[in-house]
């Protein structure tokens, strides 16, 4: 009876496991296919302001052709939003002017860019839900 009750425990955990989501950006508006793409997903307001936390999941590629494909795998059903920079010189930062307007391209999941402040989590809030891939068209903004 015991060994039931711990393939029952097992395969209800592994089929919890398997329940996730996906998230597909296709990104866009590149001024070069120079540097790299680093696209986050972030799963709290704080945490997409930079008032607290980290990004739930990073990741970066090469931009070719002016364009970069971001995909993110085995993500738990919740809301998101994404926040997408060029980093066109590869420094691991974005790159601002002395009045901090930003000098490299960027972008957010639903491309609500407000012009004289940054992107909010409500705004750019997309669902994931399980067993399914949310496809994103995120068009960088180049100051």
């Amino acid at each position: 009876m015991r060994i039931h009750y711990h393939l029952f425990i097992l395969l209800f955990w592994s089929a919890g496991a398997g329940a996730q989501g996906r998230v597909v950006a296709q990104i866009t508006n590149f001024e070069s296919s120079k540097g790299t793409c680093r696209a986050c997903l972030f799963n709290t307001p704080a945490s997409f302001s930079g008032e607290g936390g980290e990004p739930f999941k990073c990741v970066q590629a090469p931009v070719r052709n002016k364009t970069v494909e971001a995909v993110f795998e085995n993500i738990p059903q919740g809301d998101y939003a994404l926040f997408v920079l060029h980093d066109a010189n590869n420094n691991n930062k974005m790159d601002k002017n002395f009045l901090g307007i930003p000098k490299e391209g960027y972008g957010a999941s639903k491309n609500k860019l407000p012009f004289a402040a940054a992107p909010t989590f409500n705004e750019n809030r997309f669902v994931v839900a399980n067993n399914t891939t949310v496809r994103l068209s995120v068009k960088l903004r180049n100051l």
